[in-house]
């Protein structure tokens, strides 16, 4: 399946996304295509943010500007 839409994981592959009863798992997963992946500044676990679950909180940035510019562009045209 993820080979067919070139998706690509953006979290390291043995990231720890589930600490639940002393078993650890990566079980929460990110994927992007190569165009977003591009501009993506930070794909990781966030341990400031308080989280009231047993999944840790995975905090994803993408810099859109670009995007947003190119959009801009387009229209004016």
């Amino acid at each position: 399946m993820i080979t067919n839409s070139e998706a690509l994981l953006t979290l390291f592959q043995d990231t720890i996304t589930r600490d639940y009863q002393e078993s650890q798992m990566m079980i929460d997963l990110i994927f992007m295509t190569d165009n977003i992946t591009n501009k993506l500044i930070r794909c990781e676990i966030n341990k400031k943010m308080k989280n009231f679950s047993n999944h840790l909180l995975i905090q994803t940035v993408i810099d859109l500007r670009v995007c947003k510019e190119s959009a801009q562009r387009s229209r004016c045209n």
